[in-house]
């Protein structure tokens, strides 16, 4: 049976398109961005917000966004009052099984493609986990934009920040955007000529219980 209501079923076929895929596992593509937002607030804080200046980040334990997927049309209204949109972050846990690391990217990028869709600017985000990862992680990603990326609960280990510093030299010569979206603390990484802007979170702000590269 083909289901007709969009608010109940968490995947729809209709929101694919194959010819806007890359890679081995479809990824889907995201238009390059330039826009930079003067601001950052996470997705919970944008459903109350009137700070449309803001960009809206996902850099939130995956709970608490997980209806975005779920019933990702309800809020698509929300998100196009703010300036843009980081796609979500979904966590890439490093004992996660490697389909359900893709999976999650593959999830990023969709929801990324159709909130362009729908007129947002939409920033891509791109996190990863070990190399197994990085044959797909950054796929879907123009080059020459604006992407943003995350130190929220990666560094605290000797292993996660070589795994981190790994993944941004993968970025620089893969994707070599003109821009990083910093949000978190500034690593101890040179990024050459790519711009980066540092967003800070507050005390308020909920970081991931595990991360991508513990």
């Amino acid at each position: 049976m083909c289901k007709t209501d969009r608010t109940h079923d968490v995947y729809h076929l209709s929101d694919y398109y194959p010819k806007e895929t890359v890679g081995r596992y479809n990824i889907p593509k995201l238009k390059r961005e330039s826009f930079v937002p003067m601001r950052l607030i996470d997705f919970n804080q944008a459903l109350s917000s009137k700070d449309f200046e803001s960009g809206v980040h996902f850099y939130i334990d995956d709970s608490r966004f997980q209806r975005i997927w779920n019933t990702r049309h309800r809020y698509i209204p929300i998100l196009k009052r703010f300036s843009c949109v980081c796609s979500p972050d979904f966590s890439l846990y490093r004992d996660m099984p490697l389909a359900m690391k893709i999976w999650n990217v593959y999830r990023s990028r969709l929801l990324g493609q159709i909130m362009q869709r729908a007129g947002i600017r939409v920033i891509p985000t791109i996190s990863w986990a070990d190399k197994d990862t990085f044959s797909f992680c950054f796929s879907g990603v123009d080059h020459s934009g604006v992407i943003s990326i995350s130190t929220l609960g990666v560094m605290g280990s000797s292993k996660s920040q070589t795994i981190f510093y790994e993944g941004c030299r993968r970025i620089c010569k893969v994707i070599q955007p003109k821009t990083i979206l910093l949000y978190g603390n500034l690593p101890a990484f040179d990024f050459g000529k790519i711009e980066v802007i540092q967003y800070k979170y507050s005390r308020f702000d909920w970081k991931k219980n595990f991360n991508a590269i513990y």
